[in-house]
């Protein structure tokens, strides 16, 4: 894991997908302890994870009228 502050003052969290699945997971099992921002970047690190899982695209030749039905 990351954290890095830049010359116009912005932050960055840059971490692994391990991580961020540890950190959301870790964070979401206290969820009821845990005030609305902290949530917040919990769901946003664990959808962060199932995004990195997803590998599906749409076929090209869906857009152009094909069919792919047998």
């Amino acid at each position: 894991m990351k954290f890095e502050k830049s010359a116009d003052g912005q932050f960055r969290l840059m971490m692994s997908k391990a991580e961020a699945d540890k950190v959301s997971d870790a964070l979401l099992k206290k969820a009821g302890e845990l005030n609305r921002s902290t949530l917040d970047f919990a769901y946003l690190a664990a959808e962060a994870v199932l995004s990195m899982d997803n590998n599906f695209r749409q076929p090209e030749s869906f857009y152009h009228g094909e069919s792919h039905a047998s």
